[in-house]
């Protein structure tokens, strides 16, 4: 019986204990990570994923290809070895890619950053394409839009790039530095910072040009209202006409137009301290009083938000996407 003991564990490959299928002893590939772990992999998956590397290991021992500068197949006890400069926890998340199983959790940007280097690094593109829409979950979007962006540019992602340029306009233009931006060109990021110069010019002149308001616009109670102060200048409407509008509307529009040069978007101007005082002001007054919060409301949800969404679409965020795709190739 020690015998068939001794036997059978002569068998087992010395590897980290990661899960199945990184451990079978059949494999003819193991791949030693730069923290120390080990896999033992089939070397028919990893060269369905990366053609690249399907070359490298089909030479063997020889010279790698120049993609492959650095990377250096040993043999040992009939498998090849290859060191990698990535680490166990990269390693794993891109092997599980590459084998059909359920993809890895990569719950924030440096772990989807570092499986999408390592994917490049090996020309994994396709699979690439698969880790890309992990970027724009909103909560990144949300939170960090600039990272997002610094790094699906990095990788040559041009749709995703252009939605999270459209999130940097929640934040201030000049917000803390990440480490992204040490990744791609200066040009890239002046780029960005034009686009939102340019979106923060096209939603400020919405707030002193009333001629994008709607037909009916004259029935609001800013303008139909006699028994506040008016504004010191009239206002041509989008019907020919010229009216007079409460000074407590024109005050929220100019606070408005302060707020959207920093962030130059439609969730800026529904601020709730934006509005307070407007309709602070509006309560005071017998006629505004009964109309003036159903009335903005209206106004901002369904058509001043709107049309800072719509003059934020005539701007284009002018880059070339051509030489981050290279990178990637």
């Amino acid at each position: 019986m020690s015998q068939a003991v001794v036997e059978l564990s002569s068998l087992t490959l010395d590897i980290s204990q990661y899960r199945a299928p990184f451990d079978h002893n059949e494999a003819d590939l193991v791949l030693h990570a730069s923290d120390g772990g080990k896999f033992a992999v089939h070397k028919i998956f990893l060269s369905t994923a990366s053609p690249l590397l399907k070359r490298c290991l089909m030479a063997g021992s020889a010279s790698p290809s120049p993609q492959f500068a650095g990377i250096v197949i040993r043999t040992e006890k009939g498998r090849d070895n290859i060191e990698l400069v990535e680490d166990s926890m990269t390693t794993e998340r891109v092997l599980q890619y590459c084998y059909p199983l359920t993809n890895p959790v990569l719950d924030n940007l440096d772990d989807i950053q570092n499986v999408l280097e390592m994917m490049r690094k090996f020309g994994m593109k396709g699979l690439m394409e698969r880790v890309k829409g992990l970027l724009v979950q909103p909560s990144f979007l949300e939170e960090e839009p600039l990272r997002v962006f610094a790094i699906a540019y990095r990788f040559g992602f041009e749709a995703e790039s252009r939605l999270a340029a459209r999130y940097t306009l929640r934040h201030p233009i000049f917000g803390p530095f990440v480490k992204e931006l040490e990744h791609i060109p200066a040009s890239a990021y002046h780029k960005l910072l034009q686009y939102h110069r340019k979106c923060s010019l096209a939603v400020c002149g919405l707030t002193s040009d009333f001629s994008w308001f709607p037909a009916f616009a004259s029935r609001w109670v800013w303008f139909q209202c006699d028994d506040c102060m008016h504004h010191s200048l009239s206002w041509p409407l989008s019907d020919g006409k010229i009216y007079e509008v409460n000074a407590w509307f024109i005050e929220y529009m100019e606070r408005a137009r302060d707020a959207l040069r920093d962030r130059p978007c439609a969730k800026v101007v529904s601020d709730p301290l934006l509005i307070m005082d407007a309709l602070e002001a509006a309560t005071n007054c017998h006629s505004c009083r009964p109309s003036a919060y159903l009335d903005m409301s209206t106004f901002i949800a369904e058509h001043f938000s709107v049309e800072i969404e719509r003059a934020i679409e005539t701007v284009d965020l002018d880059i070339s996407f051509h030489l981050s795709a290279q990178a990637v190739c």
